[in-house]
């Protein structure tokens, strides 16, 4: 019994909300099209989320800190140009700071 609560206390420690879904007000705000913010919420799920490496949100940083944020990240998880500017795009949009 004791093991099946660590097991489920470890598994909760790795879930995590997932990243807020984009408006159509969004893209309005940032001057981008909908499709494309949408697009780098996408690879920002699957690009950076896996095993218990869970996917950044974008509140957890600053919009002018994501940049550097993913400079530091962008070559360990594969990203080409085209999908760290979505990615970027996507988190800083969505940053409330």
């Amino acid at each position: 019994m004791t093991r099946i609560v660590l097991v489920l206390a470890l598994v909760a420690g790795c879930v995590r909300p997932a990243p807020p879904a984009v408006t159509a007000s969004d893209a309005e705000r940032a001057h981008v099209e909908l499709a494309e913010l949408q697009r780098g919420r996408e690879l920002l799920v699957k690009k950076c989320g896996g095993a218990c490496h869970v996917v950044p949100l974008p509140t957890q940083h600053a919009s002018a800190e994501w940049p550097s944020r993913l400079d530091e990240m962008a070559q360990r998880s594969g990203l080409d140009r085209s999908q760290r500017r979505l990615i970027e795009q996507y988190l800083v949009t969505m940053s409330t700071r």
